[in-house]
């Protein structure tokens, strides 16, 4: 999105939002069907970590919590990736693919056919699978023990 070419006054923040994911969608779409095919290389997996951290920034400035948690989870597995500590093979990009299509339903629904949360969460777990985290969404903190008062 070119914002210096565009008068962008117009547009709610939910409309910037959904315009921000597009591209973001298409450089993380384009870098994945390259990656499929072979074509791996520390700048591409860089600028789709980017894509997927400029997704979560924008989600959570909307308020959009589930497309933040999602964005998070694609994010930690191509920082993974780029340390190595992530293979991306055939079945690894199939389901950032998948993580691509949830995410541009999120930012594209008007409620009556978002994306639930179980297929969310299950997209969030695939992901953390890929890089040995069993799931990607860390468990909330347990909340602080009652300090009984005197």
């Amino acid at each position: 999105m070119s914002a210096e070419n565009e008068d962008l006054s117009g547009y709610s923040m939910l409309d910037l939002f959904r315009m921000e994911t597009r591209e973001q969608m298409r450089v993380l779409t384009e870098g994945l069907l390259l990656l499929e095919q072979g074509a791996v290389d520390a700048a591409r997996l860089e600028s789709m970590m980017r894509a997927a951290h400029s997704v979560k920034g924008a989600a959570a400035i909307v308020g959009l919590e589930p497309a933040v948690r999602l964005a998070h989870a694609m994010e930690d597995v191509l920082v993974a990736a780029q340390e190595g500590r992530a293979q991306l093979d055939a079945s690894g990009v199939d389901v950032l693919l998948g993580a691509v299509d949830v995410l541009q339903q999120l930012a594209e629904a008007d409620g009556a056919n978002a994306p639930r949360g179980n297929r969310i969460a299950a997209t969030v777990a695939a992901l953390g699978a890929l890089h040995g985290q069993g799931k990607a969404a860390p468990a909330a903190a347990p909340p602080p023990a009652q300090v009984p008062t005197p």
